[in-house]
């Protein structure tokens, strides 16, 4: 049998916890990314709906989101990417 102790919290006491940001809609960006050891990625990065590929690499994030061509999730460090070519739908 359940007991309510002095631990058991009340459900008035229960808040919603509060989002300070928005979620920004993103779409994804299909692009061949060359790294700086010579591999070549080919798939998708993801940018804000707004943005531009260009602001993705000018951010403050040290890492970017890239799905490539097998649905593997990479997070590419931005300093090891020599060239970005993005194909235009």
């Amino acid at each position: 049998m359940f007991s309510a102790g002095p631990n058991t919290m009340n459900r008035s006491s229960w808040t919603v916890p509060q989002h300070g940001n928005p979620k920004i809609p993103k779409v994804r960006e299909y692009a061949q990314i060359k790294m700086m050891d010579g591999v070549v990625l080919t798939g998708y990065v993801f940018v804000e709906a707004t943005s531009r590929i260009q602001d993705v690499l000018n951010g403050a994030t040290q890492f970017i989101p890239f799905v490539d061509e097998n649905d593997a999730i990479l997070l590419l460090n931005k300093a090891s990417i020599m060239h970005l070519k993005p194909f235009d739908a």
